[in-house]
């Protein structure tokens, strides 16, 4: 009988110790990627309205990690985005809630009204550029040469809830704004931002932007027509 019980304390240790085993094997084979500390920070004041941004280097060139602010005084290029009701329709007007998403989440600009709010000495990021950053931050070059849903890199480039970047992607939603269908949507689950690069694979006015979600690890990569849309904008400069 103890020789029993001795025979069954060897199988259950050694069952525990497999199982100990596959756990820091699974530990280790974790994919979330590490933070990447971005080589340098600084601010830039607009002198135009005195709004102070942020930015962070990566690479060549410094990134805006806020979501730009400047009111370029035409809402048809340009909107903030105004609180829905339950229904999904907002009244219209800029309320206090409105004026919150202003300061967190910033404008939303059509491709041309992002052109317009532009300071001097940045511009709006091109598909290259964004690649150049996905690629420092740590997705591989064909990954980031490719269409859809790609890497692992979101958690090191958003900000959502507790968890903060030093690039501070924000998930601000986009404006659509044709009859019917027109509106806000997507605040805080979806991020919507501008290249301004044209998708040579298509006829027509397709320009690439990135699509990110608190929901999923990769990054979209994807072409739209711009007309209609409103989304999110990040400068770049050269590194100063």
């Amino acid at each position: 009988m103890k020789s029993m019980k001795h025979l069954q304390y060897n199988i259950l240790l050694a069952i525990c110790l497999i199982g100990g085993i596959v756990v820091a094997s699974c530990s280790d084979d974790d994919d979330t990627p590490s933070k990447v500390k971005a080589a340098a920070c600084g601010t830039f004041t607009d002198e135009r309205d005195g709004e102070v941004y942020g930015w962070v280097r990566y690479g060549e060139l410094d990134w805006m990690s806020e979501n730009y602010r400047y009111d370029i005084g035409d809402e048809v290029n340009s909107t903030i985005y105004l609180d829905a009701d339950e229904n999904g329709s907002t009244n219209g007007s800029y309320t206090p809630d409105s004026q919150r998403n202003l300061a967190r989440y910033g404008r939303l600009y059509t491709l041309e009204g992002a052109k317009a709010a532009c300071p001097e000495g940045w511009r709006i990021p091109t598909d290259n550029d964004w690649q150049q950053l996905e690629q420092a931050l740590g997705m591989p070059a064909f990954d980031a040469a490719t269409n859809g849903w790609r890497g692992n890199i979101a958690p090191v480039m958003l900000s959502v809830y507790d968890q903060k970047s030093d690039l501070n992607l924000l998930l601000g939603g986009y404006y659509f704004g044709y009859a019917i269908q027109g509106g806000w949507r997507m605040m805080g689950t979806y991020g919507y931002y501008w290249s301004d690069t044209l998708d040579a694979e298509k006829e027509g006015q397709f320009y690439y932007v990135r699509k990110l979600t608190y929901a999923r690890d990769g990054v979209c990569r994807m072409s739209m027509e711009p007309a209609g849309y409103k989304l999110s904008v990040r400068y770049v400069r050269d590194a100063q």
